[in-house]
C-alpha cells in the first residue's frame, strides 16, 4: 500500500474503532436494563449479567462494525475535504480511484470478519443467551427457596418444611403446577435432595416418599353436560421419583437450530436443499438471504460514502454526511422490510431483499462516476444554501411568532 493508502487508512480506522467501542456501549447499555431486570427477578450475580451480555455482543457487532465504517469514512472525507487536503492529493496525482483503493481493501477486511460474525458468531451467540435464560431459572431455585415459605417460579409453586445448611437436602416438599392446557400437577414428597444443573441441563430433584397427583382441566360435571365420559385424576405413590423445578419431567434445553436465526450460514444453505423440522422454507430463505445481503454490502460502503463526503471548496454547507446517514438508514429498513415480506412468503427474496441490494450497489456506482468525471462549478451550492437559508428564516419567524410576548 502506497503512503496516501496508509495515510488514508490510519484516519479511517481510529474513529472507526472508537465509534465501534461507542456503538456496542450504546447498544449493550440499551439492552443491559433488560437483562438486569431478568437477572435482578431471578437473583442471578453480576457475573451472569456480563456473561450475558457477552452473548449479545456478536448480534451488535453486525450492526456497529458497518455503520462505524460508514460514519468514519464520512467524517474522515468531510474533514479532509475542508482542510484542502483532497485538493493537495489531487494536485499530488492521486485521484479518485487511489481514494478508493485503501477504502476497498478496509472494506474487504471487514467483510471478512462480518462474514464470521454474521455466519456463526451470531447464531451461536444467540442461542447461548437463550440457554443461559434457561440456565438462570433453574439456578435461582437455589436462591429462592425457604424454609416454610411459598415461592412461585416459572409457573410452578413450590415449599419446603425443612431444608438442611448445605441446601441440598430438604423435607416435606409440596410443588404445585398448572400446564398451558389448565391441568393441574402436585407433587408431594417426606424428604429429597437437589441435583445441581450441569451446562444446560435443569436443576433435578430426587424425591423419596411421595405422591404425584394429575387432575385434567376438564371437571366431571362439564363432561357430564356435553355427555362424554368424565375425565379421571390420576395418583400416584412413589417411593422415588426426579423431576425438574416445574414439576414435569426432567428435560435440558432443547438443541440449537429450533430457530432459523440460530442457523449458521451453511446450515442456511443446506437448509434451503432440504427442508428443516420446525422451520418453513420461507423464514430459512429470507434468512439466509438477508445475512447474505448484509454481508456484501460492506464493499458498496465506501462507494458511497467518498462522493457524499468530498464537499465542494466552496460551498458554504456540506449535507453529505446527513444525506449519507439517510441512505444507510432507509437502506437498513428496506432490507428489514424485504426480510418480513419474504419471511412471510409475500415475496421472493430475489424481489424483496436482492433488489434493494441492486439499487444501492447502482446507486454508489453512479456517485462514483459523477464525482470522478464532473467538475464542480466554482460558486459551489448556492442554489442549496440559498434554498436551506430561506427555509431557516421562516422557521425562525414562525418560532418568534409563537412565543407570547412580555
Amino acid at each position: 500500500m502506497s503512503l496516501f493508502g496508509r495515510y488514508i487508512a490510519s484516519l479511517v480506522l481510529r474513529p472507526m474503532i472508537a465509534i465501534v467501542l461507542v456503538a456496542l456501549a450504546v447498544l449493550l447499555a440499551e439492552r443491559m436494563l433488560r437483562v438486569l431486570d431478568i437477572v435482578i427477578g431471578w437473583r442471578g450475580s453480576v457475573l451472569v449479567l456480563l456473561e450475558m451480555l457477552g452473548y449479545l455482543i456478536p448480534h451488535y457487532m453486525s450492526i456497529a462494525l458497518p455503520a462505524a465504517f460508514f460514519i468514519a469514512m464520512l467524517l474522515v472525507f468531510s474533514r479532509l475535504s475542508r482542510d484542502g487536503e483532497l485538493d493537495a492529493m489531487a494536485a499530488a496525482g492521486l485521484g479518485l480511484h487511489g481514494l478508493l483503493r485503501p477504502l476497498l481493501a478496509i472494506a474487504f477486511v471487514l467483510l471478512a470478519v462480518n462474514a464470521v460474525v454474521v455466519s456463526h458468531l451470531q447464531p451461536y451467540g444467540r442461542y447461548a443467551y437463550r440457554a443461559a435464560l434457561f440456565a438462570l431459572s433453574n439456578v435461582s431455585f437455589l436462591a429462592l427457596l425457604r424454609e416454610g415459605s411459598f415461592v412461585t417460579l416459572a409457573g410452578t409453586t413450590y415449599t419446603v418444611a425443612s431444608l438442611s445448611p448445605e441446601r441440598d437436602r430438604f423435607t416435606g416438599l409440596v410443588l404445585f403446577t398448572r400446564t398451558k392446557d389448565g391441568d393441574t400437577l402436585t407433587v408431594t414428597a417426606r424428604r429429597g435432595r437437589i441435583l445441581p444443573a450441569e451446562g444446560d441441563q435443569p436443576i433435578i430433584l430426587d424425591l423419596e416418599d411421595g405422591v404425584h397427583q394429575f387432575v385434567p382441566a376438564a371437571t366431571a360435571a362439564g363432561a357430564e353436560r356435553s355427555g362424554a365420559r368424565p375425565p379421571e385424576s390420576t395418583a400416584v405413590r412413589f417411593r422415588t421419583f426426579r423431576t425438574d423445578v416445574r414439576g414435569g419431567e426432567p428435560k435440558p434445553f432443547r438443541p440449537r437450530g429450533e430457530d432459523e436465526r440460530e442457523l449458521t450460514l451453511p446450515e442456511l444453505w443446506h437448509g434451503l436443499a432440504r427442508p428443516i423440522k420446525g422451520i418453513d422454507p420461507e423464514e430459512i430463505a429470507a434468512e439466509f438471504h438477508g445475512r447474505l445481503a448484509r454481508i456484501l454490502s460492506l464493499p458498496l460502503l465506501p462507494l458511497l460514502a467518498l462522493p457524499l463526503a468530498a464537499a465542494r471548496r466552496r460551498a458554504k454547507r456540506s449535507y453529505g454526511i446527513l444525506v449519507g446517514l439517510v441512505l444507510l438508514i432507509a437502506y437498513n429498513q428496506l432490507l428489514n422490510f424485504g426480510e418480513s415480506l419474504a419471511d412471510d412468503g409475500k415475496a421472493s427474496p430475489w424481489l424483496a431483499i436482492w433488489l434493494p441490494f441492486a439499487l444501492f450497489a447502482t446507486l454508489g456506482v453512479l456517485l462514483t462516476w459523477w464525482k470522478a468525471t464532473r467538475v464542480p462549478r466554482a460558486g459551489g451550492a448556492g442554489r442549496l444554501d440559498l434554498l436551506v437559508e430561506r427555509l431557516e428564516s421562516w422557521a425562525a419567524q414562525r418560532f418568534a411568532a409563537r412565543e407570547p410576548t412580555p
